[in-house]
């Protein structure tokens, strides 16, 4: 994974209804005509630009509210569409912290702290965490029945535990403001201990949901009337 060396930057910001995780992959549409101008701009330059997360489903005039932890990220797919919407590739490098805005037209600009990610050291126990994270991953995928939809390169887990905590975060299929907490975790420790926590709650879940989907089949199975053949002479 990319690590970015300044620490402090300006960079435009994309306010999306989605969380970007470093070294993830997200593709974005565009209707709006300031993130059009945003992306335009980008596009003919390093191609790079922060993305952050709404605070609200419904955009209002303060296009501005938006949570504090980003992604920087860097546009690797773009194509314009018949309708004259743009569409891209966006993947994750580095997180950072808007400090402050510097430029509200033709599209948001702000000054942004770049956010590296701590841990002391890796120890036996935190080696042991992770390993049981990559198994609960492989058994959450399993359940959601979308190992076939996910490009090999995602189902090969990354060896470096930052790397395998912002896969996790970005597989996990969560709601935004929970996945928005784990992006804004700084310890990599507490970071995998939340994973850890929320995995085993998923896990449950779907172990759930899948015994009453089978149970309610086999019993509308048992009660099914039998289908009498037709004879025809």
């Amino acid at each position: 994974m990319e690590v970015i060396t300044v620490f402090r930057q300006e960079v435009p910001l994309l306010i999306l209804e989605a969380v970007l995780f470093p070294g993830a992959k997200i593709p974005v549409t565009i209707f709006d005509e300031r993130d059009k101008k945003l992306l335009e701009e980008c596009l003919s330059g390093d191609r790079r630009l922060g993305v952050t997360l709404q605070k609200h489903s419904q955009r209002t005039n303060k296009t501005f509210d938006c949570f504090e932890v980003g992604t920087l990220a860097q546009i690797v797919h773009a194509e314009i569409t018949p309708e004259n919407q743009i569409t891209v590739i966006l993947r994750g490098m580095q997180r950072f912290r808007i400090i402050e805005f510097v430029q509200y037209e033709p599209y948001l600009v702000g000054r942004v702290e770049l956010l590296p990610s701590r841990f002391s050291f890796i120890s036996p126990q935190l080696t042991h965490l992770a390993n049981r994270i990559s198994a609960l991953l492989y058994r959450y995928i399993e359940l959601r029945e979308i190992a076939d939809k996910l490009a090999l390169a995602d189902m090969m887990l990354p060896t470096d535990l930052m790397s395998l905590c912002y896969r996790v975060g970005s597989l996990l299929d969560i709601p935004l403001r929970e996945k928005q907490e784990l992006l804004e975790v700084d310890d990599i420790n507490e970071l995998l201990l939340r994973e850890l926590e929320i995995l085993n709650r998923e896990i449950k879940r779907l172990q759930q949901s899948a015994f009453w989907h089978q149970f309610v089949r086999e019993k509308a199975h048992r009660r099914a009337l039998p289908i009498e053949r037709a004879i025809w002479n």
